[in-house]
């Protein structure tokens, strides 16, 4: 036996209680009850600090018990603040972040709070859409780029995103502004015909790209907050209907262009009669109105025989295009959906192929 040997054999043998692997030295490790602990901290902080801004997102949703649930927690939470003096304190927090603390929670263009109420629009009878009224949109330069709207939901949000990448920046100014749990039900949460007016009056938009409508599965209310048509009666289909044309003709009135893009079938089959009545209006107004037109999202991205599917086929391969949620697109279904819409463009409009990535 070797003298190392003897000595590993005399060490006293390790005790039972002595851990095996102990941290080294100068290191501590958290206990999980306190990392739990220190989770749910900050999921309260946050909880406190958004209060008003999810109190505010609440009320935007339909009559329902998930609305009455979640004010039920919220309004208390709000009334403690106020009392306490922290929302004041919150709220200078936020405007020394760049957010006005009584926005809606989709954010708006500068000044929305103080819009005068817009002029009536003019309501064109129910001809059909004459072609040759249709303008071409003007052929851009690096000197005068295309400005190219997005308007709409969170839907919009994404294809405002991926836009970008299709669009060539060289040619064409994207300018986003999706706004998320908007729509046209509920002009009291966010009023997006003040909205687009002061879009059209600030940007002059060549091409507005509208997707709108996720969120309008509940009555119409006016900007006050009075009901204006309530869902399931006969009253709805037109009153929506009007609305959509009198967005339209905004997006439309100083010589722009407008792509009105329709949603695509969800997961959830329980939603496809709204939803298809939503997008007969979105084509009926585009069938109806010069410069603007219709994209059909349903049938690009269903299965064959109409059915929901989270891939697109292209003819040569199958891309997973949809969200997990089963109402959104991903990253790729987001570039194929606004790679498409570029060409419809070229088609309806004469939109020059080398503003973006075909």
């Amino acid at each position: 036996m070797t003298t190392d040997t003897k000595e590993r054999a005399t060490k006293e043998p390790r005790r039972p209680d002595e851990q095996a692997d102990a941290p080294p030295a100068g290191r501590r490790g958290m206990p999980a009850g306190r990392v739990l602990v220190v989770l749910l901290l900050g999921i309260l902080l946050w909880g406190a600090l958004y209060a008003p801004e999810l109190k505010r997102s609440s009320e935007a949703q339909p009559e329902g018990l998930r609305r009455t649930v979640s004010l039920a927690i919220l309004d208390p939470v709000v009334w403690v603040e106020d009392r306490l003096g922290l929302t004041r304190l919150i709220d200078n927090a936020t405007q020394a972040l760049g957010r006005h603390p009584n926005e809606p929670v989709g954010g708006g263009v500068g000044g929305l709070q103080d819009v005068d109420p817009l002029p009536s629009v003019p309501e064109p009878g129910n001809t059909p859409k004459h072609p040759q009224r249709d303008t071409t949109i003007r052929i851009p330069t690096s000197a005068k780029p295309l400005r190219v709207v997005i308007v709409g939901d969170s839907l919009a949000q994404g294809i405002g995103s991926f836009a970008e990448r299709v669009f060539k920046p060289s040619l064409v100014d994207v300018i986003k502004q999706g706004r998320i749990s908007t729509g046209l039900a509920r002009p009291d949460y966010f009023n997006w015909p003040a909205q687009m007016r002061l879009i059209v009056d600030r940007s002059h938009p060549d091409l507005t790209i509208v997707m709108l409508g996720e969120n309008d599965a509940q009555s119409l209310v006016t900007p006050g907050g009075q009901l204006e048509a309530q869902i399931g009666t006969g009253d709805f289909p037109p009153a929506y209907e009007q609305r959509v044309r009198s967005f339209a003709r905004l997006a439309t009135s100083e010589g722009g262009h407008v792509i009105w893009v329709g949603l695509p079938n969800p997961r959830d089959t329980k939603r496809w009669p709204f939803i298809e009545h939503q997008n007969v209006a979105f084509r009926e107004v585009a069938d109806q109105l010069p410069n603007v037109a219709f994209f059909d999202t349903w049938t690009t991205f269903s299965a064959a025989g109409g059915g929901y599917t989270a891939y697109y086929h292209d003819g040569k391969r199958l891309t997973l295009v949809r969200a997990d949620d089963g109402v959104h697109f991903n990253a790729d279904g987001y570039t194929i959906l606004m790679r498409l819409v570029a060409r419809f463009v070229t088609q309806q409009f004469k939109l020059d192929p080398r503003s973006y990535e075909g």
